[in-house]
């Protein structure tokens, strides 16, 4: 079993949609007790995994197990005085507070960093935002589509030669930019546990696009052009080809002066080791259109199986390029726990993908379903000290929902 080291830390997690919930996940599956707040009506992608073509109800909804499994539910009407008693309350008992709302809405509520610190200045407070904290679109809205891909280029650059803009997979970078978060709110667990204090940290998805692309960045700095095509990258020994069998293949030579000699005898062109178009990987970025002209017609006259053995006995970085419904069957990730098989509420089973940090083990966390709505309100508010009577008042007042 995958050791628990924030087992003890209680984590409100105060989001919604994509990048906020996914961060709870991840320090749920770490072992913190994380409580979800949610309006009465829910969070809104409690229905998103019908947008991506599954069920969405009590007794199966999967996308709602990837971001909120082994969570609490507490529903509350944050509009009441009442309900603000109840986070009050609920922060005082807790080391860390997430959320993704905009920040005009959080001071509305009353829970910006400087009112929250002042109150309760233990509290880490991780805020996840579209653009950043600063400058004019710290309000605006931003899912990872338009804050994390098309704000950083990647919608565009990334794309073959730039004609069209990439359709951008669901929710990539929310699941990135979460990583970041999690990682950055734990941190502040050592911190905390010293001196008492708590801490401001803030991720954005522009912030996180721009880190993932930074090398580009710092490249196009200095004169590089994207979007690029693979006819003319930036080196033919880090590159897609086809094989003779339709199978598409990607070969990434680093050290590109030291494997060049060792590509071409692989490839049968030791002619090549002595082509001064080609033998740095200065010349290279000059020529590399000629070179792909030379090397594209040789990967088409083998299959990928063969190409795979001899990629592998030259000890050249390379896989074949699948398709996601490939990664379902694929024994790498089940043999390290990056995919595994739950019980849905109803008895079905059904898949889920592990968070990528794991400690101790390979093996996916324990999964506790996703909190149905209200779930464990009468459970939280006891634990706070409210008494039944005044936890059934709060539900037929409106400040809470029971389930």
């Amino acid at each position: 079993m995958m050791d628990q080291p924030l087992k003890g830390v209680r984590v409100v997690d105060f989001s919604a949609y994509g990048a906020g919930p996914a961060t709870g996940k991840m320090l749920a599956d770490w072992g913190a007790d994380v409580i979800k707040i949610e309006p009465l009506t829910g969070d809104p992608s409690r229905m998103t995994s019908k947008t991506l073509g599954m069920r969405a109800d009590d007794g199966e909804n999967p996308h709602l197990e990837l971001k909120d499994g082994s969570k609490r539910s507490l529903p509350i009407n944050m509009k009441t005085e009442a309900g603000k008693e109840i986070m009050d309350k609920l922060l005082d008992k807790s080391n860390i507070f997430i959320s993704n709302y905009r920040i005009k809405a959080l001071n509305g509520m009353g829970l910006d960093y400087e009112t929250m610190s002042k109150k309760h200045p233990h509290i880490i407070w991780g805020i996840l935002t579209g653009f950043g904290l600063e400058g004019s679109m710290v309000n605006n809205p931003g899912f990872d589509t338009v804050a994390f891909y098309a704000k950083s280029g990647q919608m565009i650059d990334f794309c073959e030669n730039g004609e069209f803009p990439l359709a951008p997979p669901f929710g990539l970078g929310d699941m990135g930019t979460a990583c970041s978060l999690a990682g950055g709110v734990a941190a502040c667990l050592y911190r905390q546990a010293k001196t008492g204090k708590g801490e401001k940290v803030i991720v954005s998805l522009y912030g996180q696009g721009l880190w993932d692309e930074s090398a580009l960045v710092q490249s196009v700095y200095h004169g590089d052009v994207w979007p690029k095509t693979r006819k003319k990258p930036d080196s033919p020994l880090r590159n897609t080809f086809k094989c003779k069998d339709g199978v598409w293949m990607m070969i990434s030579v680093i050290v590109y002066d030291r494997y060049f000699p060792v590509f071409c005898k692989m490839v049968g062109r030791a002619d090549l080791i002595g082509d001064k178009r080609f033998n740095s990987e200065t010349a290279v970025k000059k020529n590399a259109e000629a070179l792909m002209e030379i090397l594209d017609p040789i990967f088409l006259s083998k299959d990928f199986a063969e190409w795979d053995r001899l990629l592998n006995e030259a000890d050249i970085a390379h896989d074949r390029i699948n398709h996601i419904k490939d990664t379902l069957t694929d024994k790498q990730a089940w043999d390290n726990g990056f995919l595994y098989k739950y019980k849905n509420r109803d008895g079905t089973e059904d898949l889920n993908v592990a968070n990528p940090v794991k400690f101790g083990t390979s093996e996916p966390p324990v999964h506790r379903n996703a909190p149905l709505l209200g779930e464990h309100t009468v459970e939280l508010l006891t634990e706070l000290g409210y008494d039944r009577q005044t936890i059934d008042r709060f539900a037929a007042s409106g400040v809470t929902k029971i389930l």
